[in-house]
């Protein structure tokens, strides 16, 4: 019998949903190789969580437990802001062989066959993939499965064209000779900008209006439907229970939020008033519960203001603050706490969505979503130079809601997993 080829494997993670897409990636990629006779050694990398004060700790530590619930793991380590701020800072004096070895040292190896990770254009991407240049580049992609470039609308705010301007071109192209100079040397580090992936895995890769620059394979939904079947148990039956008699004899209204005040997109008190004309203007039923599932990286201070805000129009609100569920992808929670759907009015949720949530939620669990805040609160509340692209994206999110069927890569007979009532 041959000895298995040891395959090691990093994989990059900035949130709890990419987390999950990244799990179902490495699942596709596994039983394509299933013939081939290899042991995985995995290396979970978090960072880039851009939480708020006082809640990035407990984001990261609850990515930890639902990696550890799901694989098994040579290392997992969170790199901070504060390292990654120290390393940025370093990179002007110190040599790549200096500079590499601290990443080695964080992340636990000196070397990889294959990295994973949702972009490349961020500080942390662009350096773990520089510290492990000979690895495979494989992009799972934003949220479950989508691409985002370092273009895109839905994250960047729209950028007059610069005048030019002779003197800053001279100083520019000196520095970068300089910069070239001390390079060569190796008496500073640079990071190539936006190394190439090899390839990408993506559920919709162009679902926004953008074609990944790299070799595709589009997943079935299912990997990701069984990735979500294991995370179950995060959720306590008994609040589902005690959720499900609360909201039972009621008219129910879902609000998935974003965080679009601290991604400084507009203002806290410009966010919760788009949230209020946003419910308002679609009309609330009376004796409806509203069912709050925050971003994981909103702010608690947001949230108990919104609730305040929105106190008046509802007859009960729920916040899904607790961290089991605050950091929880929300598709995990629906399944358990509103799956079957009941055929009674009363219990089918409206759903209220401001993100890329609604697209998962009608490909995974055919559930409709009334999407975006619309032409007038858009253009009225947001940041001149986001509303633009605010409103194009909303555009690409009900289109993206109308066209889910995701063509099938799966050859063989693949059920989809089936969740059942607790």
């Amino acid at each position: 019998m041959t000895n298995p080829k040891l395959v090691k494997r990093i994989i990059t993670c900035q949130g709890t949903i990419q987390l999950v897409t990244a799990l179902s990636v490495l699942s596709y990629r596994e039983k394509q190789q299933k013939d081939l006779t290899i042991k995985y050694q995995d290396y979970l990398v978090i960072y880039h969580l851009y939480s708020p004060p006082g809640q990035i700790d407990e984001f990261a530590a609850f990515i930890k437990r639902i990696a550890e619930l799901v694989g098994e793991w040579q290392k997992i380590v969170y790199i901070t802001p504060e390292q990654l701020s120290d390393i940025e800072s370093r990179l002007d004096y110190s040599s790549p062989s200096k500079i590499f070895r601290i990443v080695h040292e964080m992340v636990g190896t000196n070397s990889a066959d294959e990295i994973y990770l949702c972009r490349n254009w961020m500080f942390g991407n662009k350096l773990l993939i520089n510290s492990y240049k000979s690895a495979l580049k494989l992009c799972y992609g934003d949220s479950i499965g989508f691409y985002f470039s370092v273009k895109s609308k839905a994250l960047f705010a729209d950028k007059p064209e610069p005048k030019f301007n002779l003197f800053s071109y001279i100083q520019k192209k000196q520095k970068a000779l300089v910069r070239k100079l001390k390079t060569s040397l190796r008496l500073i580090t640079y990071l190539k900008i936006r190394p190439k992936f090899d390839i990408g895995y993506f559920l919709l890769p162009e679902a926004f209006g953008e074609s990944p620059p790299m070799k595709t394979v589009t997943l079935n939904k299912v990997w990701l439907l069984e990735t979500f079947q294991k995370l179950r148990g995060l959720v306590n039956p008994e609040y589902v229970l005690q959720f499900r008699k609360t909201i039972a004899e009621s008219p129910v209204s879902i609000l998935l939020t974003s965080n679009f005040s601290e991604a400084r997109r507009m203002s806290l008190d410009n966010e919760i008033a788009a949230y209020r004309e946003f419910l308002i203007s679609e009309g609330i039923e009376p004796n409806t519960v509203l069912v709050i599932k925050p971003h994981p990286r909103d702010d608690n201070v947001k949230l108990q203001k919104l609730e305040d805000a929105l106190s008046e129009l509802f007859d009960k609100i729920i916040i899904l603050s607790e961290p089991d569920l605050f950091f929880l992808p929300f598709e995990v929670f629906f399944a358990e706490a509103f799956l079957p759907l009941d055929s009674r009015v009363n219990n089918q949720p409206r759903v209220f969505a401001v993100s890329t949530a609604c697209v998962s939620l009608k490909l995974l669990f055919n559930v409709p979503s009334i999407v975006g805040f619309g032409d007038q609160i858009t253009s009225k509340l947001f940041y001149e130079n986001y509303a633009a692209g605010r409103l194009q994206h909303e555009q690409e999110l009900r289109a993206a809601i109308n066209n889910v069927e995701v063509p099938g890569i799966i050859s063989e007979h693949h059920e989809s997993p089936t969740y059942q009532s607790i």
